[in-house]
């Protein structure tokens, strides 16, 4: 099958899709900045626009999983990273973790956790679905950006402390960080998703010959 950049249709589409999420993270940074002095925890209009990113995620891998045979390995595996992208959506919206008992709160370490089992997941994403080079690189490209905004996530807690900036424009730079890796991976899946749809055309119009 040819390659997916090679369709100039598709090669729109992605460029319409990554032009929006620009847009959408543009306009996320200006009603931050707008409302930061306004608003003593500022980073909340941060936070529900990573709830919506992480949803959308969510929402193109149940998508995806819906591609695969029923009760296939395939299907289960984004059976479960839908779940946890929908908690993780969650846990954005509405601070489940503040609202637990102080000695969970510090999240730390399960964030150390994600971090180390991401790349096994998007390892096993593109390994699954035969993913074509701009969805790989667009991994590869997430998961540095989510190393760069962990060391900064990190900076609150127990392992180091940043006090270069108050607490909370670092809580904001924290969830605007989330929010570029959030939507590189939202690029890489968006790629992903066009891929396994027109390999499955392709396919169909094979089967009819």
């Amino acid at each position: 099958m040819r390659s997916l950049l090679e369709w100039s249709a598709l090669r729109t589409i992605y460029r319409s899709f990554g032009i929006g999420l620009a847009v959408f993270f543009l306009i996320d940074c200006w009603i931050v900045t707008r409302y930061f002095d306004a608003m003593g925890g500022s980073d909340d209009l941060a936070e529900y626009a990573n709830a919506l990113a992480i949803g959308t995620g969510a929402l193109l891998t149940l998508v995806i999983s819906q591609q695969h045979p029923a009760r296939s390995w395939a299907r289960l595996f984004w059976y479960a990273v839908s779940f946890g992208l929908l908690v993780m959506a969650s846990q954005e919206a509405f601070d489940i973790g503040e609202r637990m008992d102080r000695a969970w709160a510090d999240d730390d370490y399960i964030d150390l956790v994600v971090l180390g089992l991401t790349p096994i997941g998007l390892y096993l994403a593109c390994m699954i679905e035969a993913a074509p080079r701009l969805a790989v690189n667009a991994m590869r490209l997430g998961f540095i950006f989510q190393c760069f905004s962990a060391l900064i996530d990190l900076g609150d807690g127990d392992l180091y402390d940043i006090t270069l900036f108050g607490s909370n424009l670092m809580n904001v730079l924290t969830d605007i960080s989330e929010l570029i890796f959030i939507e590189t991976y939202l690029f890489g899946l968006s790629c992903l998703l066009l891929h396994i749809l027109m390999r499955g055309l392709a396919t169909a119009r094979e089967a009819r010959r």
